[in-house]
């Protein structure tokens, strides 16, 4: 199984000046944290923000649940040239993700963009290139954009924090999980990553992490991303039966779900069933999510294994 990569991600109250401040957006923000889009993009058009930048903001949250639902080409049509950077970047995250044919070009773009110095000092471009160059495997690269002085906020913190944890570099993930931690511990997005640092460390604090998923899906309803959480620690526990349930549950609200097929993978091993009930589920990730990591990951394997083969 693996920690699950989509994040995109809170903040229900500012307090500032010594006044509580409604945070407009939260609705929206939160629905996309947990992984619930189509939320995410019925609560921002029910939303009528205040002022110019929280109807931009609210605009590049609907089109990154967008994407992440694979609305490649509505995202694309509906930002223009003529829109603000930040909606750019999801145009290109769109771009990216749609077609392999386009991805060359797309960081090419983005090394642009890297190289003035400036453009990742916003931190929806420097979100959006981090989740790119993650995609692609690179997460060097993609730690490169997030860590721009001028970027720091929860997501670009949180993306920051699996990229090091794929990097097994659990100390490093604890430091930037501390900086989330300084700017709001209760937000949602924090103990996602809380829990994701805690599984990783195992131990113990597992059962906390499993704890902080539960926690979540009771406060804002269960998604597949919540779901999977909760599983990941079951699994890390030896509780497979637990975890299959769980991830049955996830597969009724999102049968193609990535994370949700490569866990019932895995349990599925786990628990001894027949070997064809397992490669079910990654031939369905291959065919729904053929640029997954785990596909392209797979696909690659295979290819060495028909040429070793064919020698």
């Amino acid at each position: 199984f693996c920690f699950n990569l989509l994040l995109f991600l809170c903040l229900k109250h500012i307090l500032f000046g010594g006044q509580l401040i409604m945070d407009e957006l939260f609705d929206v923000r939160n629905s996309l944290h947990i992984g619930a889009y189509q939320q995410c993009i019925n609560e921002s058009q029910k939303c009528e923000p205040s002022d110019e930048d929280l109807i931009e903001e609210k605009k590049v949250l609907m089109y990154r649940a967008m994407v992440a639902q694979g609305k490649y080409n509505i995202v694309k049509s509906e930002i223009t040239d003529d829109d603000a950077s930040s909606l750019q970047a999801v145009k290109r995250l769109a771009t990216y993700m749609h077609k392999k044919s386009d991805r060359e070009s797309v960081l090419a773009a983005t090394k642009k963009l890297q190289d003035d110095s400036i453009s990742m000092g916003n931190p929806v471009v420097a979100l959006m290139a981090g989740v790119m160059y993650s995609q692609k495997g690179d997460y060097d690269e993609a730690l490169r954009c997030l860590k721009h002085k001028d970027a720091e906020t929860l997501e670009t913190l949180a993306l920051a924090t699996q990229c090091l944890l794929l990097l097994n570099r659990v100390d490093m993930a604890s430091k930037e999980l501390k900086k989330m931690k300084t700017i709001e511990e209760d937000a949602t997005l924090t103990k996602l990553a809380e829990s994701w640092v805690l599984m990783a460390k195992s131990g113990e604090g597992i059962r906390d992490a499993f704890y902080n998923f539960e926690e979540l899906s009771q406060k804002y309803g269960e998604t597949p991303l919540l779901l999977n959480g909760q599983a990941s620690a079951c699994i890390l526990q030896g509780k497979y039966e637990d975890a299959e349930n769980l991830l049955m549950k996830a597969q009724e609200k999102d049968p193609n779900d990535a994370e949700t097929l490569i866990n019932l993978n895995t349990v599925s091993t786990f628990l001894g069933k027949p070997t064809e009930v397992a490669a079910r589920y990654i031939s369905q990730l291959q065919d729904s999510h053929p640029s997954h990591p785990m596909s392209l990951e797979l696909s690659s394997k295979e290819a060495e294994f028909e040429q070793l083969c064919a020698k």
